[in-house]
């Protein structure tokens, strides 16, 4: 069974599954890959089958090899906090699933995707979506006359290949290792080094100096302005969502999204038109609970993601499926630096992914600032 996300059919993903060792390849790199060793060759195969895929070097690794089998995590619930790896141990926890029911696990971590971004992988060339314009209408002058032909204007959003840098660092101890958990890990901290990078990218790429254009900086983004520093209202609130019903986008799928000290701020703000009487005065003895803009997860019942990849002090409030993320190639180029911490003996993965940021649609996101 073939999978959009990999080159390789269900068989060869269980191989892999079964055989594959990354500490085994840090080892080899590191040694110069003195011999052919097996992921060496997963290597050599995918680009073969990739053709025409940029070749940025070094070896490419799997996604289905970056994190393996971990059957006792299938169900496990989705939160809305990325937060790198967490206290409790649970972002360490692998989140894709076995061969039959392969997930992309780079997806899986990021806060995009999980606020409703389409993520496009397994690219080889440039695309181009369409942008379809409104049709415009006409009524006919006269009784039986013909309405007037008014065509609708299209236009695309065209991706290409932006090559995505990102390194972690693992002791010396830990690349010695071969168990699975240590496996587990080294894929994951590269997962979550590169999730990082896409994701800021999608809130604040400038469009320049190889970086892809987000969301704060595309053409037709609603900018929520004269917003009261450290002292948001529940009018405030409602302006975002009205910059969005007044563009026409459909809100049944729009997300707010915000930094944890944003996050702080609405969940402690009360809403003073809810805890005052037809007065204008306290209305102390008909309340019977604290109203806050933030609550239960939700802000005006739209559900709400806390990232500290979007600008700190902004809230953003959009209709997420309307993000393009898009990658090229199948899983990641892998490079081994042994001497920037040959020090302590310490080791610097790097990994670089082609992907682009995509906004279809400006005017399904609407951006403001909390914060001073």
């Amino acid at each position: 069974m073939k999978n959009p996300y990999c080159v390789f059919d269900k068989q060869e993903r269980e191989e892999i599954h079964k055989k594959y060792n990354l500490a085994a390849l840090v080892r080899d790199m590191m040694a110069g890959g003195a011999f052919k060793s097996y992921e060496q060759e997963v290597s050599d195969e995918m680009r073969r089958r990739l053709g025409e895929a940029r070749d940025l070097g070094g070896v490419i690794v799997p996604y289905c090899a970056l994190v393996r089998d971990a059957a006792e995590t299938l169900g496990r619930p989705q939160s809305g906090v990325v937060s790198g790896i967490g206290g409790n141990g649970s972002a360490l926890v692998s989140t894709d699933l076995l061969a039959d029911g392969y997930i992309n696990p780079l997806s899986a971590r990021l806060v995009t995707k999980r606020a409703g971004a389409v993520f496009l992988d397994g690219l080889r060339g440039n695309i181009a979506l369409p942008k379809g314009g409104n049709v415009s209408i006409t009524w006919a002058t006269v009784e039986g006359g013909a309405v007037g032909e008014v065509a609708p204007k299209f236009s695309q959003v065209v991706g290409t290949p932006h090559t995505l840098g990102a390194y972690t660092d693992i002791t010396h101890q830990l690349v010695t290792q071969s168990s699975l958990p240590v496996q587990n890990l080294v894929g994951e901290l590269i997962l979550q080094a590169l999730a990082r990078g896409i994701d800021s990218a999608a809130f604040s790429g400038s469009g320049s100096d190889g970086q892809p254009l987000g969301i704060v900086n595309t053409s037709g983004v609603s900018s929520i302005d004269g917003i009261t520093a450290d002292e948001p209202t529940r009018a405030d609130i409602l302006r975002f969502i009205a910059a969005l019903d007044g563009a026409d986008v459909e809100t049944e799928r729009a997300v707010w999204v915000a930094g944890a000290a944003v996050k702080a701020k609405l969940a402690g703000t009360l809403d003073l038109q809810l805890v005052k009487n037809v007065a204008g005065t306290e209305n102390v003895g008909g309340v019977t609970g604290a109203h806050y803009l933030l609550s239960n997860g939700k802000i005006e019942e739209y559900p709400f993601f806390t990232s500290g990849l979007c600008p700190a002090k902004s809230l953003f409030f959009g209709d997420f499926s309307q993000l393009i993320i898009a990658g090229w190639g199948d899983g990641v180029t892998l490079t081994v630096d042994p001497y920037t911490r040959s020090k302590d003996g310490g080791v610097r993965i790097v990994v670089m992914k082609d992907v682009d940021i995509m906004v279809r649609h400006g005017e399904a996101f609407a951006k403001g600032v909390i914060l001073s």
